[in-house]
């Protein structure tokens, strides 16, 4: 087994998914089925397992991730978590792949733009808890961003947060 990927290296587009996965050479590595509109992203593993993954990003196809190339790198969200094989469970944020079990030893994240706390706060309440998930849709920024920018608002003592069954909320401080 190699090392397990730190970054996304996006290889290319193809039409088809046996000619995206033909541009996979290493853990990590991923190149995006497009026919007309982005489909499905194909990815080598980045745990090093050998297998390929298949993200849908195409919505009219049932369940499907959300796809933005934004910034420095391609995110994916939500995260991506395998329930069969290797039972990987990363997230893809700005191009860094950021584990969430295993390998999360050299875990690296985005650089950090705090000009995005103002628009944080301001989208936030102070009776309806919002999940990160409806800020960053309502101000139209990356979740993942929107996350790490609440939780530091909660640290300046700004803002407010608590987990509910599985999902964590914030609301603006009184």
């Amino acid at each position: 087994m190699t090392a397990p990927a730190r970054m996304l290296h996006l290889v290319g587009e193809a039409e088809y998914r046996d000619e995206a996965e033909a541009k996979l050479a290493k853990p990590g590595d991923a190149a995006l089925v497009v026919r007309g509109r982005t489909r499905s992203m194909v990815m080598a593993c980045p745990d090093g397992c050998g297998e390929t993954l298949v993200v849908n990003i195409d919505p009219r196809a049932n369940k499907a991730w959300r796809m933005d190339t934004r910034g420095e790198g391609l995110t994916l969200y939500p995260s991506v978590w395998r329930d069969g094989g290797c039972r990987s469970h990363f997230i893809v944020w700005r191009g860094f792949l950021i584990w969430c079990d295993r390998f999360t030893l050299g875990n690296r994240e985005p650089r950090y733009d705090p000009s995005i706390e103002e628009a944080v706060l301001s989208a936030m309440d102070v009776s309806k808890p919002l999940t990160a998930e409806a800020i960053a849709y309502a101000i139209d920024e990356l979740v993942y961003d929107v996350n790490r920018a609440a939780n530091r608002l909660v640290g300046y003592g700004l803002a407010r947060s608590w987990k509910e069954s599985q999902t964590w909320f914030f609301v603006r401080a009184d």
